[in-house]
């Protein structure tokens, strides 16, 4: 199963999945998770995936849990990528330029813009 939704994509695409030598592309997680049901172990803090269709099983399934949390954009970018460990804002701005999407739509409303084939 490929991503499901352009949010899902452009995490991936942002966190360097499919470049090769990445921890998200060598572990067949496509969203850099440290948690997540699939996960069956561990490269440092980041999980390993058995396949890519569960890592991306996995990350569909995070933004749905965002989601549901009524987070928006900004909020779900904040928790998904903190500043100790990432660029929040740069994120923040990939992710809503390739959505065009502003930071305080709610992820529920980005989940509905499908993949991009």
């Amino acid at each position: 199963m490929p991503a499901q939704t352009r949010l899902a994509q452009l995490i991936a695409q942002e966190e360097g999945f499919g470049r090769p030598g990445t921890k998200p592309t060598r572990n067949h997680n496509p969203g850099d998770l440290e948690h997540a049901p699939h996960i069956i172990g561990w490269d440092g803090k980041i999980g390993i995936e058995p396949n890519d269709d569960a890592g991306w099983n996995d990350l569909e399934r995070q933004l749905r849990l965002y989601a549901s949390r009524g987070l928006t954009l900004r909020d779900m970018v904040a928790i998904y990528a903190p500043p100790s460990e990432n660029n929040t804002g740069q994120y923040l701005q990939f992710i809503c330029n390739g959505l065009d999407l502003s930071p305080d739509t709610l992820v529920s409303l980005a989940l509905e813009k499908p993949a991009k084939i």
